[in-house]
């Protein structure tokens, strides 16, 4: 059975972490936190609402939590529309299209930014859905978002591949019993807790689909997955929208 893959987006598909850091200085340098590289790792992968909060409460900030959020989201898209994609983003998305019977996007990011980032990379043709975990309960490493982008998709959540970059979303993963795929960045590929995924690769470009079938429910190795072995094609564009 063909699997359902679900992408994060964010440091993933998209080289849009130094963006979103550039715009979380900019919007709390003024209000006395100025945040570090090691201090902007540790929030990586969650909600902005989340990652405000987490701010606030550990440093002294004289300003209103949800001003900041759209601040720090306002900036970020007045950055994207020359952001680009990650080393073997192209291959990989095509890759599972031609290896899933059905892709989405599934991130932290409000569904305003998801949006504006493929147009403006020219995936947005390529998936079939997009889920935020803006306005859900929990956000990532909480599993919610993607049991429920499973669940619109007709999916069991053992018919499901997750790709991630985050250690909070790995975990998001692993706690949705999904098959995980982590691709870290190289400053965390040495951390030992992306162990917990089922693969751990060096880039995008090392993901090769036909290994899915030895994880995801009802897969076999057989000559079907042989067939969609991966190569240099153009990304599909199915008549769908997202």
């Amino acid at each position: 059975m063909q699997p359902i893959v679900l992408f994060d987006l964010d440091g993933l598909l998209i080289d849009s972490e130094p963006i979103w850091d550039a715009a979380k200085r900019e919007v709390f340098g003024p209000l006395g936190l100025h945040l570090t590289t090691e201090m902007q790792a540790a929030t990586r992968g969650l909600r902005q609402r989340d990652m405000v909060a987490y701010w606030f409460d550990r440093a002294t900030i004289q300003a209103d939590p949800d001003d900041v959020e759209q601040q720090i989201v306002a900036a970020v898209c007045r950055r994207l529309a020359g952001v680009a994609l990650k080393p073997g983003a192209e291959h990989a998305v095509a890759a599972c299209a031609r290896a899933s019977r059905a892709m989405a996007v599934v991130s932290s990011s409000p569904e305003s930014v998801i949006r504006h980032a493929l147009a403006s990379t020219g995936l947005d043709r390529s998936f079939d859905a997009v889920f935020s975990a803006e306005d859900d309960e929990h956000g990532k490493p909480h599993p919610g978002a993607y049991l429920r982008a499973a669940a619109a998709l007709g999916a069991s959540p053992d018919e499901c591949v997750v790709i991630e970059d985050s250690l909070n979303g790995v975990l998001a993963g692993v706690s949705a019993q999904m098959t995980v795929v982590a691709v870290p960045e190289a400053a965390d590929r040495c951390d030992p807790r992306f162990a917990i995924a089922t693969l751990v690769l060096e880039s995008l470009k090392d993901l090769d689909t036909s290994v899915f079938a030895a994880y995801v429910s009802g897969g076999s190795p057989d000559a079907t997955w042989a067939s969609r072995a991966v190569d240099p094609q153009p990304l599909r564009e199915p008549d769908r929208a997202v």
